[in-house]
């Protein structure tokens, strides 16, 4: 596996900060992600044991123009500080931005060698010799051995269309394409394809379309606020990522899936009875409530056998075992400032759910959303009306997220895993 899918792969398992530990060098060496370039181990052990991994999980949470510069930075420091060659050192910090996301190609060395630090080309004195201010003789360099012929040219990750991907959740989830998969599933062919984890024939942005048919949705104490009557729907639901919940959630989940997300809110809810989140997003009447509803009509549609369950904020808390829950704005966005009213608005005006490792679905990456719609978001305001409000998403003068006091009602548009 090239070393920049394999970066996306670990990240999107263990979170970003996996980047600045020692264990990295293992998950890529079990991936193989040096065979093609073994110099670039070197390279990658610096940043992961030195101060450029810490530097890039702090950057992670930034803008990409901030994380861009860093990239630069640090480039410039491996090549100047520690003699790596640039297109080792290149490859190997573009690979990181691959992987979180923020760069969409990646040009790989024309070097296949072994040897990461470039050869000193002019001066060969010694600290001590430049101290005195005398200068010796550089030795003569015996002809170095023969290295493996490169292509020639580098080879750059970009432009490629879903037809040249190889089997696999790693390689299929880099594509949008939009296909109608109703019919696949119905015979049984889709769960075939995600069961063995060849997602055959599956991409981001393909679809199925089925009828959903909610209870009604009665508060427990008879609450006329929060009642929903029950109704069926005509969901289209889009393949948002695939494997992305990998060894996430309590238990584990270790079988192959493909995440959908309805294509536009169901319906619209409240999030609370009263205007708090003092309970947070597993106390709430959206998750206590309304999920278990959504959840049999996405049993009834689908069949319950097709359906993982899991706590996927990775506790074993009853509260979050569940079948469907709101998205994140990690989800959505990714670990970046989101948009807000036409500026970009800080992470830390929100509390983050670390729902899943906080990795952004592939869909959002790959495809802007479309529509004008509002929906909840299972993230709490942190700052202004903090005990009253969660963050929801909106469309329309450029989209961006807000926040709502929790006895409003916005859409429902919560994710599943299907298998």
């Amino acid at each position: 596996m090239k070393l920049h899918e394999a970066l996306r792969k670990v990240i999107r398992h263990f979170g970003v900060n996996v980047i600045e530990e020692k264990r990295l060098m293992s998950f890529l060496a079990d991936y193989r992600a040096f065979d093609d370039y073994p110099a670039v181990k070197e390279v990658m052990r610096a940043i992961a044991t030195g101060d450029s991994g810490k530097k890039i999980c702090l950057a992670a949470d930034g803008s990409d123009e901030e994380f861009l510069r860093l990239a630069s930075e640090i480039k410039e420091k491996l090549v100047s500080e520690r003699s790596f060659k640039e297109e080792f050192a290149r490859y190997a910090v573009d690979s990181v931005s691959f992987a979180l996301g923020i760069v969409s190609s990646v040009t790989e060395p024309c070097d296949h060698g072994y040897e990461a630090v470039q050869r000193n080309t002019g001066s060969n004195e010694s600290a001590a010799t430049r101290k005195s201010g005398t200068r010796t003789r550089p030795a003569a360099r015996k002809p170095s051995a023969p290295r493996r012929k490169s292509s020639g040219t580098a080879r750059v990750i970009s432009g490629d269309t879903w037809q040249t991907a190889s089997d696999g959740a790693a390689s299929h989830r880099r594509f949008y394409r939009g296909h109608d998969l109703t019919a696949a599933f119905e015979s049984g062919e889709f769960s075939k394809n995600v069961a063995d984890g060849s997602f055959r024939d599956i991409f981001p942005g393909d679809y199925i379309t089925k009828q959903v048919t909610i209870p009604d949705i009665v508060a427990p104490d008879n609450d006329g606020w929060g009642y929903i009557e029950g109704k069926t729907y005509t969901v289209k639901f889009i393949i948002a990522d695939l494997d992305i919940a990998m060894y996430q959630g309590s238990p584990r989940v270790t079988g192959h899936h493909a995440v959908i997300v309805p294509e536009d809110p169901v319906f619209p809810a409240i999030m609370n009875l009263t205007n708090t989140n003092a309970g947070g997003y597993a106390g709430s009447y959206m998750h206590r409530t309304v999920m278990p509803a959504f959840a049999k009509g996405l049993i009834g549609a689908f069949g319950e056998k097709h359906l993982l369950k899991s706590s996927f904020d990775g506790l074993a808390s009853d509260q979050l075992h569940c079948t469907c829950r709101l998205l994140t704005l990690s989800m959505r966005f990714g670990q970046r400032e989101l948009p807000q009213n036409g500026y970009s608005r800080s992470w830390y005006d929100f509390a983050k759910d670390s729902c899943m490792g906080g990795a952004q679905f592939a869909i959002f990456r790959l495809h802007s959303d479309p529509g004008i719609h509002q929906y909840w978001m299972s993230d709490l305001t942190s700052s202004l009306w903090s005990s009253k409000g969660f963050a929801y998403i909106y469309h329309g003068n450029g989209g961006g997220v807000d926040f709502s006091w929790a006895r409003n009602a916005c859409g429902v548009r919560p994710f599943a895993l299907l298998v």
